[in-house]
């Protein structure tokens, strides 16, 4: 594993393409466990006409890319305790020393995790260079296979590895993945005396190393489940500047379309034609107040109509400053709804309240307009009441053909309401309507 290259991971169907002449070779002559040779092909046995330096700084980069994917893989404490337990248990079964998870950890082959168990060299957090390390569990992670050696000293390839030191000579490990094949690590067990492990013991270590592997899995699906959240609260977060910016201009628009009326209301003395500019002054400010309302709003989609429609209320009476002896009563309750019923119900008020300061108090030097929005369990009522001259008898709003009350029987039906206006002691106009 010295040569360069053993340097780098390799491609699977590469390594096989080399590995399974030089192996079976080594099972004829010797009659020992299939392992990684330290010598490399050469000449026409190199597995990719892809230049050496190349190919290899390839690799490098990959399974730098690799070990850092793994890297921000947090294991939980919960998760630890239980492979804890596992390895422990593992290495009593076997009657061994060493029970070890062992794990990439950068450049390096970590003991994650050691079994609790008498005359265990390792601990935990130990780590040597993974590269060219010489251990057992460089091997296995390198050929994603399983490695069964029964006696290193009796073994040339293994008799001067770093584990022998510590007089663990025999081993037995398994590969362990994580779910975009990347390598995580090892499960495996060492013992200080020749051990052959029996075919029971393999099955019992495969079956942890497979439970390890799925709760890997589903530690990697929570990681990149989070990932992903990251993501979309990052675009959602650009989604809603967007959508503010959008609202801004579209207030700034209507700013200037409000301001033009006003300005036009103002050069003019025809009185039907001011009065035509009031009201659709009266319906540009209801919007504009909206907007006002959801740009200082951080949830935006959903908006206080205590503050929108106090705000529209004084808006419109303000472009009567002539009515000065009108007095309004406000009685809005304070609650929530989504910008989609807020917008025609402020104009339905606009229209109502508008129609009131016009004709309402003619002849008059006084009047009272008591306004009121209550919410009860999923039903929302507005209640407009004035104490004017009220409305002509057998007035029937289906026949009316003034466009302010057909626009408001018709905002009325968009929020899947009912609309009554009858004479009360003057005008009552009431809306009801789901929320």
């Amino acid at each position: 594993m010295a040569t360069a290259y053993n340097k780098a991971y390799l491609r699977r169907s590469e390594y096989l393409a080399w590995a399974s002449p030089h192996c079976a070779k080594g099972r004829a002559t010797s009659g020992k466990q299939d392992v990684r040779r330290k010598t490399a092909p050469t000449g026409s046995e190199e597995p990719t006409s892809v230049p050496a330096k190349r190919r290899l700084k390839i690799q490098e980069e990959q399974m730098m890319t690799n070990n850092k994917s793994q890297n921000q893989l947090d294991i939980t404490e919960d998760m630890k305790n239980k492979w804890q337990n596992i390895i422990t248990i593992m290495a009593k079964i076997l009657n061994v020393p060493a029970g070890l998870i062992m794990r990439i950890v950068d450049s390096d082959i970590t003991v994650f995790l050691s079994s609790k168990t008498e005359n265990n060299p390792y601990t935990p957090g130990a780590k040597e260079h993974f590269e060219d390390s010489g251990l057992y569990c460089e091997t296995v992670i390198k050929t994603n296979k399983m490695l069964l050696v029964s006696n290193a000293l009796s073994d040339e390839h293994w008799k001067n590895n770093p584990d022998v030191k510590l007089n663990m000579i025999s081993y037995l490990g398994f590969p362990i993945t994580l779910p975009d094949k990347t390598p995580f690590g090892t499960i495996c067990v060492l013992d200080n005396k020749e051990n052959k492990y029996s075919d029971l013991y393999k099955d019992l270590i495969a079956s942890f190393r497979d439970t390890i592997a799925r709760d890997i899995e589903l530690l990697y699906s929570n990681h990149s489940l989070h990932e992903n959240n990251s993501k979309l609260n990052t675009l959602l977060a650009e989604k809603e500047t967007i959508l503010k910016e959008v609202h801004h201009r579209i207030k700034n628009n209507i700013a200037s379309i409000e301001g033009l009326l006003s300005m036009q209301s103002q050069s003019i003395s025809n009185f039907e034609a001011v009065s035509a500019l009031q009201d659709a002054l009266g319906r540009v400010s209801s919007m504009r107040i909206l907007y006002d309302k959801l740009l200082i709003t951080e949830e935006y989609e959903d908006i206080s109509v205590k503050n929108y429609l106090e705000s529209l209320i004084d808006a419109v009476a303000v472009l009567f400053p002539y009515k000065l002896k009108i007095t309004i009563d406000k009685q809005i309750s304070d609650f929530n709804l989504s910008s989609k019923k807020v917008t025609p119900l402020g104009i339905i008020l606009n229209e109502l309240l508008t129609n009131i300061m016009k004709y309402a108090f003619k002849g008059r030097e006084s009047g009272l307009i008591n306004i009121s929005l209550s919410s009860i369990k999923n039903l929302a009522t507005l209640t407009i009441q004035d104490n004017g001259n009220g409305i002509s008898e057998g007035f029937d709003i289906s026949e009316s053909k003034g466009f302010g009350l057909m626009l408001v029987k018709m905002l009325s039906e968009q929020l899947g309401g009912t609309f009554t206006i009858e004479n009360y002691h003057g005008t009552r106009s009431i809306l009801k309507f789901e929320i």
